[in-house]
């Protein structure tokens, strides 16, 4: 069974953007001394939707039910990082006096 280069592909950005985001984080931490756990959250996604790429490349069907799982929970994250960066670059819900 051949594998689409796509899968390849994915596969390279979904890593290469985990190791991105995570040098991100360690950047900043250094740098300013917060911690914007949006990115981690954000990691978490990359890594989720890396680890589906991975099945794809190991010749698993695109049309199994784990790799739906897979797809959705990191879709999932990135909302929950899209939500969470608002809410910590914005200072939502933090009362300033």
């Amino acid at each position: 069974m051949s594998v689409p280069a796509m899968h390849y592909i994915g596969l390279g950005f979904d890593w290469f953007f985990l190791i991105l985001t995570i040098g991100g984080y360690f950047y900043i931490l250094r740098k300013t001394g917060k911690r914007w756990n949006f990115m981690l959250i954000f990691a978490g996604a990359w890594t989720v939707m890396g680890i589906s790429y991975v099945f794809l490349v190991s010749g698993i069907s695109s049309g199994e039910w784990y790799i739906t799982l897979l797809r959705t929970a990191g879709y999932v994250l990135f909302l929950a990082m899209i939500l969470t960066a608002i809410m910590e670059l914005t200072k939502f819900g933090k009362r300033v006096e």
